[in-house]
């Protein structure tokens, strides 16, 4: 009995044994993948800076913006990378204690990234740079950042800057929320940035560049809206899941309601469908129950949609 025992926790060490090197594998390649898509972010934040507002003389937001400002009093002596590592450094530092380790690790890595791309890929802007007129610089300047920064956030990591300086505030004065806090940042910068370049068009010019931006960085950090939550009241939800599932291979759940006016109990039938779903869905319930009632609401991301789930 003591030798079965012992063969099985021998078993049991080899398993554990074996399972590390896979672990290892799986983090060490989602550390790769983390990276390469954090690149491709760069490279993308890289081309809307070089050949896209630069060279119309708009700032992007923030400390990058910061940094373009101080390229440009500088006569490009001072490169916009470099400015922007050494304008983070404090940020960094006041942040590591604040926000801890891994988000600051996470912040370091997009912004060296971001600035090694944007001076090393500088060149470029003498062989070709978009010329237009300035409203479509500004505008589709905000919209190739905001695709940039939203892969980079993606992957969990910041470009630094007034974001880390938002948080670290956001802790001292609890009154104002970060959206509010990034709006005074934005509001200070653009006025500098009218200051500069003694010009109230430029800052309008930047301002419709942040604003787009940030509506940009949304979509492509948390996805497009291409699922829908779907609530049905209906005494006939029982049937109209089961059709569900099976037509349409979708998960549902069943919750329990109670008619606030008539105290009368009902069923409520609550999923989540593609898009191209929803024709099919409300096919689906008409059939069983002429009367339903349906809400439907966009859903920013959803993990799991694949296949008929287990709800």
């Amino acid at each position: 009995m003591k030798k079965k025992q012992e063969k099985t926790e021998k078993k049991a060490g080899q398993a554990e044994t074996a399972n590390v090197p896979n672990t290892a594998k799986k983090s060490a390649g989602s550390m790769i993948s983390a990276v390469l898509v954090c690149m491709l972010g760069s490279l993308v934040v890289s081309f809307a800076l070089n050949q896209v507002l630069k060279p119309a003389g708009f700032s992007p937001g923030g400390v990058t913006g910061l940094a373009v400002l101080v390229n440009k009093i500088t006569g490009g002596r001072f490169p916009v990378g470099v400015a922007q590592i050494i304008m983070n450094v404090p940020l960094f530092i006041l942040g590591y204690k604040t926000l801890g380790k891994e988000f600051i690790f996470r912040s370091i890595m997009g912004t060296v990234m971001t600035s090694i791309f944007v001076d090393s890929l500088s060149f470029t802007a003498k062989y070709w740079v978009l010329k237009t007129e300035p409203i479509l610089a500004a505008v589709w300047g905000g919209v190739l950042l905001g695709i940039g920064y939203g892969i980079i956030f993606r992957t969990g990591a910041t470009t630094g800057g007034t974001d880390i300086a938002a948080r670290v505030l956001q802790k001292k004065m609890n009154y104002m929320t970060l959206g509010q806090l990034l709006l005074m940042f934005n509001v200070i910068f653009l006025i500098v940035v009218g200051l500069v370049n003694m010009s109230v068009s430029a800052a309008l010019y930047t301002g419709i560049t942040v604003f787009i931006s940030s509506k940009v960085v949304d979509q492509v950090e948390g996805g497009v809206n291409y699922a829908k939550e779907v609530l049905l009241v209906s005494d006939k939800a029982a049937e109209i899941g089961a059709d569900i599932i099976s037509e349409l291979g979708r998960g549902a759940t069943i919750l329990h309601g109670t008619g606030a006016y008539t105290g009368h109990d009902h069923p409520v039938l609550w999923v989540v469908v593609y898009n191209r779903q929803l024709p099919k869905l409300r096919e689906i319930a008409a059939r069983h129950d002429p009367t339903v009632f349906i809400a439907i609401k966009d859903v920013r991301e959803a993990k799991g949609l694949t296949g008929a789930g287990r709800f």
